[in-house]
């Protein structure tokens, strides 16, 4: 597992753990999920933020058992945020149910198009529906025009969204007001860590050597973090997930520091 840490001021001393793209499956390891809370029990964050694609197809909502109760023991560790990816909403002829994130316990949040604010903090999260993933580096538009929907708070504000592409894009950067932004979604481009810079081999949207990929980039006034996921290759890869004990599962840690000059 790789541990990624990132430093932010705020107004608060506070502790956030990112991860995203869990893809979970009927054959997902119990225990890489075991390993996750181990980890974060040890670091005690004060918020864990996951951004999307928690299922890897609608079909494995038949048999959640082994992702709930992962999620419900990492609301035992702290607050859970969840934001939703395009794997977690995408339709499917055989599937009627696809509000499966509405039956989560309550003690997770699931941020679809809402918000989440507490004395020290304000989080969105932003979903987009499936025709934007379609096409998605042509859609710039569509993700500026709901990004200048959202009223940010006078907290430190954070933006849970799934994908990191198009954010750096002028018209995106203009209306995103918000302090910190964390994605995922683009698996850190399949690219080894041992390669510095933020692009990626490639990306969710079909592309090859694609910018922003992995770390972290700005968007306005905004800090974007990208986790490169818990599974890079999903089961969905079909005969390349096979493949994916070569890439290790991440944990970002963003530790917002008070500003004591101000």
């Amino acid at each position: 597992m790789r541990i990624n840490n990132y430093e932010e001021k705020c107004n608060n001393d506070l502790l956030i753990a990112h991860i995203s793209d869990i893809h979970y499956s009927k054959f997902f390891s119990k225990r890489l999920l075991r390993r996750i809370i181990n980890e974060l029990r040890k670091t005690k964050p004060d918020y864990i933020c996951i951004t999307g694609d928690l299922i890897d197809h609608l079909g494995v909502t038949e048999n959640m058992s082994g992702l709930t109760n992962f999620l419900g023991e990492l609301s035992k560790i702290s607050k859970v945020l969840i934001g939703l990816g395009n794997h977690d909403i995408r339709s499917h002829h055989k599937i009627v149910d696809n509000k499966w994130y509405e039956k989560l316990d309550s003690n997770l949040i699931v941020l679809n198009n809402s918000s989440y604010e507490d004395d020290n903090i304000y989080f969105y999260g932003l979903t987009l529906d499936e025709d934007y993933y379609k096409k998605e580096k042509k859609n710039t538009s569509i993700l500026a025009k709901e990004i200048s929907k959202i009223k940010v708070s006078n907290k430190y504000n954070i933006l849970l969204f799934h994908s990191p592409i198009n954010l750096e894009k002028e018209e995106v950067t203009k209306v995103n007001d918000f302090d910190l932004v964390l994605v995922g979604h683009a698996h850190n481009g399949l690219t080894p860590h041992i390669f510095p810079g933020d692009f990626g081999i490639i990306a969710p949207c079909n592309s090859f050597y694609v910018k922003n990929a992995r770390n972290s980039f700005k968007s306005g006034k905004s800090k974007v973090i990208i986790s490169g996921g818990i599974t890079k290759l999903a089961l969905s890869t079909y005969i390349f997930h096979l493949f994916n004990w070569m890439y290790p599962s991440e944990i970002n840690y963003i530790h917002l520091k008070e500003d004591k000059k101000s």
